[in-house]
C-alpha cells in the first residue's frame, strides 16, 4: 500500500506530466492557428485549378507569404472555382495586386504567385478578393486559338472563289506589264527619233554658223582691203568716171550695201528661228521625258489603272 508520501510524489509526477504535455501541445496547436493568417478568396473563371491543392504555397516574388486554404466549386456560378488562400498578417495585401497559377517545374503541381501592388495603393481588407491574372497556360491557349482562327482565316481566303480572282488579277498584272512595256518601247522610238532629229539640226545649225563665220571672215577682209587701198581707189574712180557717172555708181553700192544688209538681217532670223525651234525642241523633249517618268511610276504603282481606264472608255 502507497504511503501518503509516495501518493503526493505521484499527484505531483501526474501534474508536472499534465502541465508539460499541454505547454507543448499549446506550442504546437498555438502557432497553427496564428499562421493560418488573414483569409482573401481568388475566383477564377474558365480555367482549370488541376495541380493546386489544398496546402499549396501562395508567393510574392518567390517568397512564401501564405497557404492555400480551401477550393471549391462556385455554387452561385459553376463556370469559376473560388481558391481561399492564408496570407501572414506580415504581409501587405494591395487592392492593385492579381493572383495567378504557376507551374512548378515538370511535375505539373501548382502554386498561386501574386503580383503588382505600388507604395500608394490602398491595403485590402482580410475577406476580400484579389482578382485573377491570366496565367502561362491561358495565355498559350489563347495564343492556339489566335493561330486556329488565323488558319480558318488563311483557308476561306483560298478557296476556289479567291483562288479564281486572284488569277485574275495576275493575268491582268500580266497584260498591264506587257502594255507598259509596248507603252515604253513606243516612248522608247518616238524618242530615238527625236533626239536624231536634235542631232541633225544641230549639224545642220553648226554648218550654217561655220559659213556664217567664212562670210564674216570675207566682209572682215574686203573692210580691211577697202580701208588700206580706200585713198587709191576713190583717185583711180574719179580719174575714170565723171561726176554724174561716180553719182550712179555710189547710188549702185549703197542699194548693194541695202541689199547685203537685208540678207545679213534674214540670215540672222534664220538662224534666231533655228535656235529658237531647236530650244523648243528640247524643251518639248524635257516634257516628253517627265511625263514618260511619271507614266513608269504611275504604272508602277497602280498597274490595273490601264484596265480601269479601258473599260471606263467602254
Amino acid at each position: 500500500m502507497l504511503t501518503k508520501e509516495q501518493k503526493t510524489r505521484l499527484g505531483i509526477f501526474w501534474v508536472v506530466s499534465v502541465a508539460l504535455l499541454l505547454f507543448l501541445a499549446g506550442m504546437l496547436i498555438v502557432p497553427a492557428f496564428r499562421n493560418k493568417g488573414l483569409p482573401y478568396t481568388i475566383n477564377i473563371k474558365g480555367a482549370s485549378v488541376n495541380g493546386l491543392s489544398v496546402g499549396a504555397s501562395v508567393k510574392y516574388q518567390g517568397v512564401d507569404v501564405g497557404k492555400v486554404r480551401e477550393i471549391r466549386v462556385n455554387p452561385d456560378d459553376l463556370s469559376s472555382i473560388l481558391v481561399e488562400i492564408g496570407i501572414v498578417r506580415e504581409f501587405p495585401v494591395k487592392q492593385d495586386m492579381t493572383a495567378t497559377l504557376t507551374i512548378t517545374g515538370i511535375t505539373g503541381q501548382k502554386f498561386i504567385e501574386l503580383s503588382g501592388g505600388s507604395s500608394d495603393s490602398p491595403l485590402l481588407a482580410p475577406g476580400g478578393e484579389i482578382p485573377p491574372a491570366r496565367g502561362l497556360g491561358e495565355r498559350a491557349e489563347d495564343i492556339v486559338a489566335n493561330i486556329e482562327g488565323a488558319i480558318k482565316s488563311v483557308n476561306e481566303l483560298l478557296n476556289a472563289e479567291n483562288r479564281a480572282k486572284i488569277d485574275q488579277v495576275l493575268t491582268a498584272w500580266h497584260r498591264s506589264t506587257e502594255v507598259v512595256s509596248r507603252v515604253l518601247e513606243s516612248k522608247e522610238m518616238n524618242l530615238t527619233g527625236a533626239i536624231d532629229n536634235i542631232e541633225k539640226a544641230s549639224l545642220e545649225f553648226g554648218e550654217v554658223t561655220e559659213n556664217l563665220r567664212k562670210i564674216t571672215e570675207d566682209l572682215s577682209a574686203l573692210t580691211g582691203t577697202l580701208d588700206a587701198k580706200g585713198g587709191s581707189i576713190l583717185d583711180n574712180i574719179n580719174q575714170r568716171f565723171s561726176e554724174e557717172e561716180m553719182g550712179k555708181v555710189l547710188t549702185n553700192l549703197e542699194s548693194f550695201i541695202a541689199e547685203a544688209n537685208a540678207s545679213l538681217k534674214t540670215i540672222e532670223n534664220v538662224l534666231m528661228i533655228q535656235q529658237s525651234d531647236l530650244r523648243r525642241t528640247v524643251e518639248n523633249l524635257g516634257v516628253a521625258v517627265d511625263n514618260l517618268s511619271a507614266l513608269a511610276r504611275t504604272l508602277a504603282e497602280d498597274p490595273m489603272m490601264l484596265i480601269r481606264s479601258k473599260k471606263e472608255k467602254k
